[in-house]
Order: C-alpha cells, then structure tokens, then sequence
C-alpha cells in the first residue's frame, strides 16, 4: 500500500509521463472472430500529447534503414494514425489515405455524460461517462487520481485520466495497462512522401477520404510517374520493378480496405456510401 501511494504521488507530481495502453479491435465485422491487438502509447511530455502504435513506430524505423539500402519493404502495420493534442486543439496526422503527409484539425467538440457510477479498474477507482463521437456510442472510465484531461485517441476533456473506454459493440476497446516515466520528447520516425505536411479542415479530409476509398493507389501510381519509385530489390533480395512495385503496392492496399471495414470512425465509411 505505502509503494502504491508513493508511484501515485509521482504520478500526480510530473506531468511526463509514457500511458500505455492495449488496443483491441475488430477490423473485419464480417469476421469478428479475427480479433487484433496493438500496444498504443500516450505521450504526454510539456503539456502536449502524442498517441502512437507502438508496432508501427517498429515498422517505420524498419522501413526507412531499408530504403536507405535500396530495398523494398511494405509495413505491415494497421494502425497508420497518429494523434497529436496540443493546446486544447487535437490533431489527426497520417501518410496514408494515398493524400501524402496530412494534419487534420479535428474542431469537432465531445459532450460527455459523466455518470455517478464507478469501479475499481486494476489498481484505480473510475468513474463511468458516455459520448457519441464517430457514428458510435462509447463508455468510459476515468479516474481523477490521474489529474491529466486527456486519454486514447482523441478522447479528451474528462476530469482524469481515461483508462478505459469501449463502444458499445465492443468493436474498438483501449485500456491502460502501465504507467512510464517520459525520457523526454517523442521524435517518430518519417516515411517519406511527395509533398510537405498538409493542412485540413475535417470536411476537406472527408471528402478527400471518400477519393482515396474509389481509388487507394493514386499517390503511389504518381509517385512512379515522377520517377521516385526507382527499380529495386525487396528485403529478401528479389528484383522488382519500379511498376511491380506499384502493383503490389496496389494489390495490398485494395485488400486491406476490403477488410477494414470496420474502423473507429465508422461514420466516414457512411459518408463514402452516401
């Protein structure tokens, strides 16, 4: 009991910290036996934040000592986002969506419904509260022993620290599983791309999402008629061409949207079908 009080103690009195948490989710809801798991972590380090898979921080380092040797390699990562908060402002940053590197400003505002119910979560007391947000109805648990408004995702605004929240078709859940002290601020590894970062509203990225779903290889495609994807060997030593490359890259694409056809914003997926 007195190591617990002193870890909250250190908790309460620093604000850089390292809060991971386990990202469960169904991609496929036609296959909803095929359950994928991924370690997210929150940053919070000089009162911003920065949510990030861990498995993709992975793949990119990967992939980018690859390309420097010439070689090909396609990270196998599923969660390709990133979430940056940073002066009451949330920001959703990406490469992928075939638009190059994107920063989308998310304005739109969470209407929490703080519940008087609560429950001992591991080793914190939490409290319950709901939102809309997305097309999905999401319960959460806070807790205000962690005093940092902020938690997975874009989920913010609560008195305390998320650490738990689910839809309600337990589709999407993301739960705290440690607690690190930050060594400091995050530098993420960068994919190259075609283009500098690009500034959007959320429609602006709506409507360009609903252009990549009809056609998710035209960065790729563009990028080959600019002559930045060269011939090469892939990390297994294969020669490919600049073209098969393209290929691939196309082939995998189109069969990673097929079955994602489930993601946490679900209410994009009903504005490319409108």
């Amino acid at each position: 009991m007195i190591l617990f009080f002193c870890l909250m103690y250190q908790m309460l009195s620093a604000q850089n910290k390292r809060f991971i948490y386990e990202y469960t989710f169904i991609p496929d809801s036609t296959n909803r036996a095929n359950v994928v798991k991924d370690f997210m972590f929150l940053d919070i380090f000089n009162g911003k934040s920065l949510f990030y898979s861990r498995y993709k921080f992975t793949e990119d380092s990967i992939s980018i000592a690859e390309s420097k040797k010439q070689k090909f390699y396609i990270p196998k990562a599923d969660i390709l986002y990133r979430i940056e908060k940073k002066d009451g402002k949330i920001f959703f940053k990406t490469t992928d969506y075939g638009l190059g590197k994107i920063k989308v400003e998310d304005d739109r505002k969470m209407n929490w419904n703080v519940l008087p119910e609560k429950q001992k979560i591991g080793e914190f007391i939490a409290q319950k509260a709901i939102v809309n947000f997305g097309g999905r109805t999401w319960v959460a648990w806070f807790t205000v022993d962690i005093p940092i408004q902020d938690g997975p995702y874009k989920f913010s605004g609560l008195p305390g620290l998320i650490i738990k929240i689910e839809d309600i078709a337990k589709n999407h859940c993301y739960e705290l599983v440690s607690v690190r002290n930050s060594i400091g601020e995050t530098i993420l590894p960068e994919l190259a791309t075609r283009s500098s970062e690009l500034f959007l509203t959320q429609n602006k990225f709506i409507d360009l999402y609903k252009q990549y779903r009809k056609d998710p290889a035209a960065e790729t495609r563009q990028l080959y008629m600019e002559g930045r994807i060269p011939d090469q060997r892939d990390t297994s030593g294969n020669f490919r061409t600049g073209a098969e490359v393209v290929q691939e890259v196309e082939r995998l694409t189109r069969e990673r949207i097929k079955k994602d056809n489930n993601i946490i914003e679900i209410d994009l997926l009903k504005a490319v079908n409108q």
